[in-house]
């Protein structure tokens, strides 16, 4: 009986401490995640979730160009690591690093007991243990992280290593997540710089092109002219569409919210689009509510998101068709409505029809430019506030709508 009791108890206890265990490691998993996305950030949150729990002391190297750096050294006690900072200049990395070299070299772990102390780790600590374990991301070794008991008098168990060797792993995922964000973000960051510099290099000898139309079109026919111009005014449009692009994706729009006129921007479409629409036989209709209300918005980057729909509606609106512009008084809101009678979107394609650089197959869906326009539109509406969607059948014309919030 006694026996079978000691077995019982036994079971409880190794139950409870890997109940515990793996509370533990769900409450560290979602603290590491749950720091923003920067490197040295989240390598110090792992080094506090450690100290002084699993150890009185804490480093962390990175594997940068082929060599080791340390990059966290952590202690519960603020003053070691003053005294740390004063004397870690006059060596080099590479005595501290040694002992995590092994760990890299072999992918291995190991536990270390009645360990030499070292000033470039830690100063004037007698080490009882130090455990090092492989810290990996997805493919490979990225670094690794070390744990000393000194100052507690403490000792490492092997149940210690197998708890820093878990939560390494899910260490290693976090800073590998951290690593990509900041990849990704100095690519945007130098395409940003090129579209800039582009953008700035192209405008100057397009500028000049137009201006030479212009001086041209007294000596030559209008019809040569005018492809010079409507060129010039694409090319324009392409500019600024990828600018406009990059701004969105890296939360930089620029929007001057204020309250505007429905009916003043109705009236801006009316005098920007009746005569292209006549140029090609179509019949365009603006209908305003009622009551003239305002809305809070950006007046210049509405209109770019009606020129937007309105613009795509004229080139897909077969010949004596007819295009609709309207604005509806809701609740908290007015919704914007432009409904054409083109060839329609096929159903499959509605839920990617604001993704950016996406166009369907001729002859089911719109395709003309490079698939920015109707994404930089929902980047705008969304921007002030509100919502844009689509509806469409194929042969049936498309209706777009998007709501501004009443001023």
């Amino acid at each position: 009986m006694t026996d079978d009791l000691t077995h019982e108890q036994r079971a409880r206890i190794a139950a409870e401490n890997e109940q515990r265990r793996l509370g533990y490691l769900y409450e560290a998993t979602s603290t590491m995640f749950g720091e923003v996305l920067d490197v040295s950030r989240r390598l110090l949150r792992v080094a506090q979730l450690v100290v002084p729990d699993m150890g009185d002391w804490c480093w962390i190297d990175l594997l940068e160009g082929g060599q080791l750096r340390r990059a966290i050294t952590h202690h519960w006690n603020p003053a070691l690591l003053a005294e740390l900072a004063a004397v870690r200049p006059r060596r080099h990395d590479a005595s501290a690093t040694a002992g995590p070299s092994r760990v890299l070299e072999t992918g291995e772990h190991e536990l270390l007991v009645a360990v030499t102390p070292d000033p470039v780790d830690a100063p004037r600590s007698n080490f009882r243990s130090i455990v090092r374990v492989a810290l990996r991301d997805s493919e490979r070794v990225i670094g690794v992280i070390s744990l000393g008991f000194a100052e507690s008098n403490r000792e490492h168990t092997a149940g210690d290593l197998a708890l820093v060797t878990a939560l390494a792993i899910r260490a290693g995922w976090a800073v590998q997540a951290a690593q990509q964000y900041e990849v990704a973000r100095r690519a945007i960051t130098v395409r940003e710089d090129i579209l800039a510099v582009v953008a700035h290099d192209l405008r100057g000898p397009l500028g000049t092109i137009m201006l030479a139309a212009e001086l041209l079109r007294p000596e030559t026919g209008s019809t040569v002219v005018d492809s010079i111009e409507r060129a010039g005014a694409r090319m324009e449009r392409l500019i600024a569409d990828l600018l406009d692009w990059t701004s969105l994706e890296s939360g930089h729009l620029s929007v001057a919210i204020a309250p505007v006129s429905v009916s003043s921007l109705l009236s801006d479409a009316t005098d920007g689009f009746a005569t292209q629409a006549k140029a090609r036989d179509l019949a365009f209709v603006a209908t305003g509510p009622d009551r003239d209300v305002e809305v809070l918005c950006d007046r210049s980057r509405t209109f770019q998101v009606i020129a937007n729909l309105v613009g795509n509606a004229i080139k897909f609106t077969p010949k004596h068709g007819r295009i609709s512009l309207r604005a509806e008084i809701e609740p908290t809101c007015v919704r914007v409505t432009v409904e054409d009678e083109g060839p329609g979107i096929a159903v499959e394609h509605l839920p990617h029809i604001f993704e950016r650089y996406w166009q369907a197959e001729p002859g089911t869906a719109r395709r003309h430019g490079i698939g920015l326009g109707l994404a930089i539109a929902r980047g705008i509406v969304t921007a002030q506030g509100g919502t844009i969607s689509v509806a469409s059948s194929p042969g049936r014309g498309a209706t777009f709508s998007f709501t501004l919030p009443r001023a």
